[in-house]
């Protein structure tokens, strides 16, 4: 048999049934380059929002923000918001709790409006989890009193599913809802890069008093929120509507790195949070969060408006496989969010989404010089070049 045969038929081989080939093209450390930067005249940096290696979400219930904030009764919140930043017109979007978990979760309430049980795996739409898991990013739930991980039950003891609504999504791995035993207190450094946290009914104060609900938060997370502060985290704690006898005005309280200590005014809601998270990351947008306001003046990235430092870094040569699938993730710091991407020079069955990700099954061999292109908001831009090598085998 031929050299040539030989190429041929092992290429053959490779689309039956080759396995696929990938690549995470990740750049400066997020430990010192904040996200939500753009390129402006002058040179000037100016930074919107920082980038967090982990941001952990808490979310209580049922309370109004006279209840929590100025309460005796929740001295540990209040020493939270005091060395941290406090929102002070956060407003929850509807009754009952679950709707409001969807809105935090995935911008709509994906037609959810009481709180019985959804079906499992059932919807597709946008959503935080999947947003964060196509630029790279990790994510995962922490639920008390959920079985066992990935567990689709309505209810068990005093865990109720309608407080998680990631188990809902087809497009969320059930294997990123856990107990809360998997929470790594003994090496935050292993959470992932979001996840929520979610008490069971008593210490969410939903059946219980606020004191208790005060008191299981410093008993748990307490150690996290010391540690966020000298590594790049963030712990966000909000509710998920009021008791039914105010305006749905709710305590939200930011606390870690990069946080401006005192009172936030402004109208925010659940929509807002969700897009402060998103534009971190540079994410797209999940239903009403790509019209809603991004929280930036709770953090304290140099006292500056938007601006400054959009980089992309080239990867460095790349190999791929002839007809296998092969994919490449582009990231970028700084810019101001959303950035969109985009790629030249690269060989056929290749291309690149606006998000960055390159893929296909590569139908030309030989060296390819590739450029990657960023552009944020503003539109300023940024360029890198990398070789990329296609292979017969």
């Amino acid at each position: 048999m031929t050299r040539t045969a030989v190429r041929a038929r092992r290429a053959l081989v490779a689309v039956l049934g080759a396995f696929g080939l990938i690549f995470a093209a990740t750049t400066a450390d997020a430990r010192t380059v904040p996200a939500g930067a753009a390129v402006h005249p002058g040179g000037s940096t100016r930074t919107a929002l920082p980038s967090y290696d982990h941001v952990v979400i808490v979310v209580f219930e049922n309370k109004q923000y006279g209840e929590i904030i100025g309460n005796r009764d929740a001295p540990y919140l209040n020493e939270l918001a005091q060395s941290g930043a406090s929102l002070t017109d956060m407003k929850a979007l509807t009754h009952p709790s679950q709707p409001n978990y969807f809105h935090l979760f995935s911008g709509a309430t994906q037609g959810v409006t009481g709180d019985g049980c959804y079906t499992p795996q059932s919807m597709t739409a946008p959503n935080l989890a999947q947003e964060l898991l196509a630029v790279g990013k990790t994510f995962a739930s922490y639920n008390e009193g959920l079985p066992e991980e990935g567990s689709t039950t309505c209810s068990s003891g005093r865990y109720a599913q309608k407080h998680n609504p990631w188990f809902a999504f087809r497009n969320v791995p059930l294997n990123t809802g856990r107990t809360f035993a998997q929470f790594p207190r003994d090496d935050f450094s292993r959470l992932p890069t979001v996840s929520f946290v979610i008490p069971d009914m008593c210490n969410d104060m939903h059946d219980c008093a606020v004191g208790s609900g005060d008191t299981w938060l410093r008993n748990n997370l307490d150690s996290y929120a010391r540690w966020a502060e000298d590594h790049n985290s963030l712990l966000m704690v909000t509710w998920d509507e009021d008791n039914y006898f105010g305006s749905n005005r709710i305590a939200t309280v930011f606390h870690g790195a990069h946080v401006r200590q005192g009172t936030v005014s402004g109208a925010y809601n659940h929509y807002s949070l969700l897009r402060t998270i998103e534009d971190m990351y540079g994410t797209g947008h999940a239903g009403n969060a790509a019209t809603a306001t991004p929280v930036t003046a709770a953090f304290d990235t140099g006292g500056e408006p938007p601006g400054g430092d959009l980089k992309l870094t080239a990867p460095g040569p790349q190999t791929c496989r002839f007809l296998q699938e092969c994919t490449l993730a582009l990231t970028a710091t700084g810019g101001t969010p959303p950035l969109t991407y985009r790629a030249t020079g690269l060989p056929l069955g290749l291309s690149a989404d606006a998000a960055g990700r390159i893929g296909g099954r590569p139908w030309a061999t030989g060296t390819f010089p590739v450029t990657a292109t960023v552009t944020d908001s503003t539109g300023a831009s940024a360029t890198a070049s990398f070789p990329l090598t296609v292979n017969w085998f």
